[in-house]
């Protein structure tokens, strides 16, 4: 097995299942209803919509970055309005965060490993390489995960 497939497998078991920490990402958001997504706990913390459009946003960013393409702006799209809290926007929201799993995965597979150790294009400054970006994003996942299994559990009891 060699480092891009064993990423991927860390990645696999992050998002969809055995993995050493607990519930994957999609187990956490498996059954969260619309009114929930939108709910927030005080006015200035996010909602586990928003944290999903932030982590979908992330995972989107690094995977472009895989792909040679340009960053998009952090102030504009980190912390995106979400639109109106309905299942449909909901499950939108969801699918696209599917896609960006979905991307991220197939940029892995295309990325040259030889270059795992080298930051990638446009990101030579900030003092990552590639390797820290992609396994960056994963962390980034699963912090948020751990967010939205707090959220949950709190709805659940009020």
């Amino acid at each position: 097995m060699n480092e891009i497939e064993r990423i991927l497998e860390q990645y696999d078991r992050a998002m969809n299942g055995n993995a050493w920490h607990g519930d994957p990402v999609w187990k956490v958001l498996e059954g969260i209803p619309a009114e929930q997504a939108g709910r927030r706990v005080q006015s200035q913390t996010h909602s586990i919509w928003e944290l999903v459009a932030h982590i979908t946003f992330w995972e989107t960013e690094v995977c472009r970055r895989l792909s040679g393409l340009p960053a998009r702006s952090v102030e504009e799209l980190n912390f995106s309005a979400t639109p109106k809290t309905t299942e449909e926007n909901w499950n939108r929201a969801l699918a696209e965060f599917r896609q960006s799993n979905e991307e991220f995965r197939a940029a892995l597979t295309k990325f040259d490993m030889t270059q795992l150790d080298r930051p990638l294009p446009g990101r030579e400054k900030s003092g990552y390489t590639a390797y820290v970006e992609v396994n960056g994003a994963i962390q980034h996942n699963l912090y948020h995960a751990g967010q939205i299994a707090f959220l949950r559990k709190l709805f659940a009891t009020h």
